[in-house]
């Protein structure tokens, strides 16, 4: 099934259709977003049709998604939002700012939905993962991507490497988990330590 998530009428016909064909919804995971080209402007220089673009595909899109999901999901059931934290908190990439305050309002969103389904055994978490390979990073120029790659792989991640699709999915697993039923309302990093790195200080200097 699939829809356009910035238009809340094809969002609630999503939901229809889920609904007609499998009865419920265990769990629900909003991790869309437009094209770069949509939204990627600094913010002297960025339109309110890039702004909107940004917004509605991330809290817009959560909110009237979780509304659709809710009706439909069981109690003690999953909702998670795709975020990334470090996008919301840092001003330095400029052509960042629709999306970086998007996703900021989607982490808000999370802990807002937290405490309203919370009677429910309904859990909603955020994941905020690094740089991740099979992703939005694989959209930059070729130059660009090596440089993130080296960057972290050199020590800015301690682990050593890129994320993987399936480092994150492996966090979406573990908190489906009965033994996780009381973990809500959070953002959790899956980022191999990178946002435990100083900005200030180069890497080679903090890990040795």
């Amino acid at each position: 099934m699939q829809a356009d998530v910035t238009q809340p009428d094809q969002i609630a016909e999503m939901f229809r259709k889920l609904k007609a064909e499998f009865g419920h919804l265990d769990i629900f995971i909003t991790n869309a977003r437009p094209e770069t080209s949509k939204f990627f402007q600094p913010p002297l220089d960025i339109t309110l049709d890039q702004w909107d673009a940004a917004f509605d595909s991330q809290g817009k899109a959560f909110l009237v998604g979780v509304r659709e999901a809710l009706p439909v999901m069981r109690d003690g059931g999953r909702i998670f939002a795709i975020t990334y934290a470090e996008g919301s908190r840092t001003g330095g990439h400029q052509p960042w700012v629709a999306m970086g305050a998007a996703k900021a309002s989607l982490e808000s969103l999370v802990r807002y939905f937290a405490v309203a389904v919370a009677k429910r055994g309904i859990t909603v978490n955020a994941i905020s993962p690094g740089w991740t390979e099979d992703s939005v990073l694989n959209t930059l120029p070729e130059q660009a991507q090596q440089l993130v790659r080296n960057w972290h792989i050199g020590g800015w991640t301690p682990m050593g490497r890129l994320g993987t699709p399936a480092d994150i999915g492996d966090v979406v697993v573990l908190l489906c988990s009965e033994k996780a039923r009381w973990i809500t309302g959070q953002v959790i990093y899956a980022d191999g330590g990178a946002s435990l790195m100083n900005p200030e200080i180069p890497p080679e200097i903090q890990i040795g």
